[in-house]
């Protein structure tokens, strides 16, 4: 096969996986820049003839030298960024808890009173953990939404007690609506300046959950929210969303 078509199908593919979201109705930054850049490679891939010209074109230029060398450094750079960052973020997903003070559920969307897939997802792996730590309180930390009924931490009280969790061991915070909040208003509930937290979250989140819980003195560990297969087929979207949202809290602590 061409090299032309075998990196047409890829480019295809590529963006497929950032579509796929939209029809959950997730459209976000992260898939949002993953379709414009898979559309943008696969329109220099169909008319690369017609690129290839512009390119000499400047290249014939002192002034487009200096452009394309200094684009090429910019994306070489980004790409380095980027692949560096995974790396945190997939080394973050490993870091088990030892002797958390305190289990942290982070929230998510809540459908009316009942908590979202990806919520319930969440809320899964930490009546996992809860269930076989019972020395261990949990917090659950979300505020409500505008076109929720309740706050998100009371609906995962709710899903954490139906699934067996004694009440007397859950702590709402339901003021947060950001993971800084949620991250912040919950250590202050603990009333110490250091400790460990588990942080119950998605994968792809514990790395910056993570970071700002380091902001606050706090060593966070992970408690991944379950997989599956749709889970799994959102990755591509949340990773480049969260790409952003590191480097929005790297530009927040320079500050």
């Amino acid at each position: 096969m061409h090299v032309k078509n075998i990196l047409i199908i890829i480019e295809i593919i590529i963006a497929v996986l950032f579509i796929i979201p939209v029809f959950s109705g997730i459209l976000n930054p992260g898939n949002i820049a993953g379709i414009l850049v898979s559309a943008l490679l696969l329109l220099m891939t169909v008319f690369h003839k017609s690129f290839f010209r512009f390119v000499s074109g400047l290249w014939s230029h002192t002034g487009g030298k200096i452009l394309l060398v200094f684009a090429g450094t910019v994306i070489a750079a980004a790409f380095v960024y980027v692949t560096v960052l995974t790396a945190f973020m997939i080394a973050a997903k490993s870091d088990k808890p030892e002797n958390p003070d305190a289990v942290i559920v982070l929230g998510c969307k809540v459908n009316g009173e009942k908590p979202s897939k990806m919520l319930r997802r969440r809320l899964d792996s930490a009546v996992d953990y809860l269930s076989e730590n019972e020395d261990v309180i949990c917090i659950v930390s979300g505020g409500k939404g505008s076109d929720e009924k309740i706050s998100e931490a009371q609906a995962m009280k709710i899903y954490l007690t139906e699934h067996g969790i004694s009440s007397d061991r859950i702590i709402m915070e339901d003021k947060s609506v950001n993971t800084y909040e949620n991250l912040k208003n919950s250590t202050d509930i603990l009333g110490k300046d250091s400790g460990e937290i588990a942080v119950v979250t998605d994968g792809f989140h514990q790395y910056r959950a993570g970071y700002i819980a380091g902001q606050l003195g706090y060593d966070a560990s992970a408690i991944n929210a379950k997989t599956d297969i749709t889970s799994l087929s959102l990755d591509p979207t949340y990773y480049v969303r969260e790409w952003m949202a590191i480097t929005n809290e790297y530009l927040k602590s320079l500050h």
